[in-house]
């Protein structure tokens, strides 16, 4: 039998289908925000928003050094089983956090001015005062709001993935009731307009720190055996996020910088309206960048090399599915999405941002795989490849293409400038492996370019998927002809063939029925020392030491398999992430 690659798929869906909600939820505040200002405090203050962007997306490049990190390292500490180490870093990058953002929120109220004065170019000083006004407001939630996206980036590893829902769709309504009370009851302007975003992060937060009451969780705060180094690894597997949005900052600038030279704030206020409805489609890119990220990070640990392959292949199928769909949605409803924005706007506004809306989409397209592959790179810890793919998307090959062909064919050459960058970036991103391997990728084993000696050597892993108890009896039967194949001692392919047949007999058996079906997927490797099984099912959690240990202990007919099982192997651990039941078995 081999490995179906079904759990893989399902979680995969899931956990992208979870993080894009959670996305789409931040996406629509800002969404909201821009619609509110727009209808009742008129285009200078939609851009003034836009003027806002680059330094809201430096703040976010700042959370990014330590977020995506926190995840992928655990991830990987989480597929060796070893959960104390997870709390130690769970406790030392958010410790990190209080004081780093503590700090950065002091800084953003004093120094408000002079960054809108800084940002705000050739703006008249009405939009430079609003722009002033709502950075003073937003340092209110910037705390609170890194504490919340950090958190809930990691509920989907501690098996809460509603809770992320939760904390966004609080932080949604509380956004809309605030802003309307703004413009409605308060009249605080663009102060105003920041203000409700930094209470509505407050309420997020809350519902977040909820998950913390509930007794089974894998995340503790634990300030024994600290490591300054886990703060290190946590922020290099940060830099490529930091890149991505510091790379988008300055792209933003740039921008922002063309679009007033050539076209006047108009057009900046069009180019936010594309920005903002284009958020839309980045939902389902970040969803996919973090399920990638998160899974490949997790398999990377336990050295998968075909599970890694078969996320990555799962990973761009589904994101260049879902982005066709989304773009060309998006492409067709263009005009009366601009509408929205822009009640007050001259028609050549609206008409422009149509535009926009139309070629930010389609870039994306082209960009789609990108995001796949450095969601890949990020769990295979090959940072600096996702780092240069991150600056050319984000900032390199959109800046250099923007500049030349907007200085010589105007606005319509900033409007080409976003196709011809994203399929630049395409060629770059199929010019990488096919250098480095000297051959045209022709698989996905292929694009994630592990080195030969990641792993164990191929002839030496048993791997296969069960569904039915038919399936455990006849892995159980290939698994003891592995063994004896690899010369294995009598005893020992007895055992791993014993030990598969109680474990994923009991997990078919019991873990799933008709309303929840799974798969167990189900790997022995042979190291040079020891001999390692590794199950892994999406059924419900069981670890079966914690069981036996709570169960009558001293029956010695109580649970006879898994206490045989125990008695008899080296090592056992469970630890339960990301939906999945991880037991490893070492023999």
């Amino acid at each position: 039998m081999k490995n179906n690659g079904q759990l893989i798929k399902k979680t995969f869906f899931s956990l992208m289908l979870i993080d894009a909600i959670s996305m789409l939820f931040s996406i629509a505040c800002t969404v909201i925000d821009t619609v509110v200002t727009g209808r009742f405090l008129g285009t200078d203050a939609v851009a003034a928003a836009g003027l806002v962007q680059p330094v809201l997306m430096a703040l976010n490049a700042l959370a990014m050094l330590f977020g995506p990190g926190i995840s992928l390292v655990c991830s990987r500490y989480i597929g060796k089983a070893m959960k104390e180490r997870v709390n130690q870093v769970f406790t030392l990058v958010m410790t990190a956090i209080l004081i780093v953002f503590a700090a950065v929120s002091i800084l953003l109220y004093a120094l408000a001015p002079a960054i809108a004065a800084a940002v705000g170019g050739s703006a008249s000083k009405t939009i430079v005062a609003m722009t002033a006004d709502y950075l003073r407001g937003y340092a209110f939630g910037v705390l609170p709001m890194n504490l919340s996206m950090t958190l809930a980036g990691l509920m989907v590893l501690d098996n809460d993935r509603g809770l992320a829902i939760a904390q966004m769709l609080t932080l949604l309504v509380g956004d809309v009731v605030l802003d309307l009370l703004n413009v409605l009851v308060f009249h605080g302007g663009m102060w105003g307009m920041a203000v409700a975003t930094s209470v509505s992060q407050v309420l997020g937060l809350l519902v977040i720190l909820t998950h913390f009451l509930k007794k089974n969780r894998i995340l503790h705060l634990s300030f024994r055996g600290l490591q300054a180094g886990d703060l290190a690894e946590v922020m290099r597997s940060g830099i490529p996020n930091l890149l991505t949005l510091g790379g988008q900052t300055a792209r933003s600038l740039c921008f922002n910088f063309l679009l007033l030279t050539v076209a006047g704030s108009g057009a900046v206020a069009a180019m936010t309206v594309g920005n903002t409805v284009m958020s839309l489609v980045g939902a389902g890119m970040a969803g996919a960048i973090t399920a990638t990220a998160t899974l490949t990070s997790l398999l990377y640990g336990e050295e998968d090399r075909n599970g890694l392959a078969q996320t990555l292949a799962v990973s761009l199928r589904t994101t260049v599915s879902v982005i066709t769909v989304i773009v060309l949605l998006l492409a067709a409803f263009a005009r009366p999405l601009s509408g929205l924005f822009l009640e007050d706007g001259s028609e050549e506004t609206l008409r422009q941002a149509a535009r926009f809306v139309r070629f930010f989409t389609l870039q994306t397209l082209f960009m789609a795989p990108s995001y796949s592959l450095g969601g890949a790179y990020m769990g295979v810890k090959q940072l600096r490849l996702n780092s240069i793919i991150a600056l050319m998307r984000d900032c390199v090959l959109q800046i250099a293409c923007t500049w030349s062909l907007t200085k010589l064919l105007g606005l319509a050459g900033f409007e080409i400038s976003l196709i011809v960058s994203a399929i630049l970036l395409l060629c770059f991103c199929i010019a990488i492996p096919w250098v480095k391997n000297r051959r045209f990728p022709r698989s996905f084993a292929d694009l994630l370019m592990l080195p030969d000696s990641f792993g164990p050597a191929p002839e030496a892993v048993y791997a296969a998927s069960a569904e039915t108890v038919e399936d455990v009896m006849k892995i159980s039967q290939e698994i003891q002809s592995f063994c004896r194949a690899r010369n294995a001692e009598p005893r020992l392919a007895n055992l791993a063939s014993l030990f598969v047949e109680e474990m994923a007999k009991n997990t078919v058996t019991h873990g799933f029925n008709k309303d929840r079906p799974g798969s167990v997927d189900i790997r022995l490797v042979f190291y040079d020392d020891v001999r390692v099984i590794r199950f892994r099912d999406n059924g419900m959690p069981f670890n079966p030491v914690e069981w036996l240990e709570k169960n009558h202990p001293e029956d010695p007919a109580s649970g006879i398999g898994i206490r045989m099982i125990v008695a008899m192997a080296k090592d056992v651990n469970y630890i339960s992430a990301v939906g999945w039941n991880n037991l490893m078995i070492t023999l």
